[in-house]
């Protein structure tokens, strides 16, 4: 499977998959047999830097589901950065900022994640995650991100061309095939069934970027949210350099 894809294009996928978790994670109502799909059936999920065992398969995964004490949270990604492995498989590290309210107010973390992925012939699933809290997130205001995952596990997995995700080839056709990074602005809360989104999708190779507006259909328990109306916020711009003497600005 790798053979046919390049490093954007995993890298896409990885992003795909831990949007999609996050989302799932952060609202009630998700398929928790489409989810499982996203796993290895031999997963292992640890924390702390692999002291902490949490599942090796998917009924311990699913037992650990179900202890997750937060119907409602947030995970940021921050940053993030793929690599390939010498065996094919893909490793994604991020860094995210965790979020979730309380009788008691809100409770955070920023949490390393350090995970494994297989392109398997039955599609990508995480091998390994480990989740490692590194800071405490002192942020007193909780920040929804349940939209934001959904719009970009979508936006993402269309990106790559993951087979089975019905590419909407409307989004691809405005962004551009080539744009590695992307981003999206919206707050609608958990669960919300129609919303809107600004998406901005930036190149590294043409330097340059693209802004849409999606107006956006979701329910819960669907693996996607359907994409309704795709509409170009700001033309296309590309990075501009102005030479001033011996120095050149961009």
């Amino acid at each position: 499977m790798t053979d046919r894809m390049t490093v954007a294009q995993r890298n896409h996928i990885a992003l795909h998959l831990a949007h999609r978790w996050f989302a799932f994670l952060e609202a009630p109502g998700g398929s928790l047999e489409s989810h499982l799909k996203m796993f290895h059936p031999l997963v292992r999920l640890s924390g702390h830097r692999g002291t902490h065992l949490f599942a090796t398969d998917h009924n311990s995964l699913i037992a650990w589901f179900k202890a997750i004490p937060d119907e409602v949270s947030s995970h940021h990604i921050v940053h993030s950065s793929y690599s390939d492995d010498n065996n094919g498989e893909g490793l994604l590290s991020m860094v995210v900022a965790y979020q979730a309210p309380s009788t008691s107010g809100i409770h955070g973390s920023i949490i390393a994640y350090e995970t494994r992925i297989e392109f398997a012939p039955e599609g990508p699933r995480f091998i390994a995650v480990d989740k490692t809290p590194i800071l405490p997130n002192t942020k007193s205001e909780y920040e929804t991100s349940w939209a934001t995952n959904r719009v970009l596990s979508r936006v993402h997995a269309d990106l790559a061309g993951l087979e089975g995700a019905g590419a909407d080839r409307r989004l691809i056709s405005t962004l551009g095939s080539d744009m590695q990074k992307v981003s999206a602005l919206t707050s609608a809360p958990e669960g919300s069934s129609a919303y809107e989104a600004i998406v901005t999708a930036m190149s590294d190779s043409t330097q340059s970027s693209r802004v849409v507006r999606l107006t956006i259909r979701d329910c819960v328990g669907d693996v996607f949210p359907t994409i309704e109306v795709i509409e170009s916020a700001l033309p296309p711009f590309s990075r501009i350099e102005v030479e001033i003497g011996d120095e050149i600005f961009s």
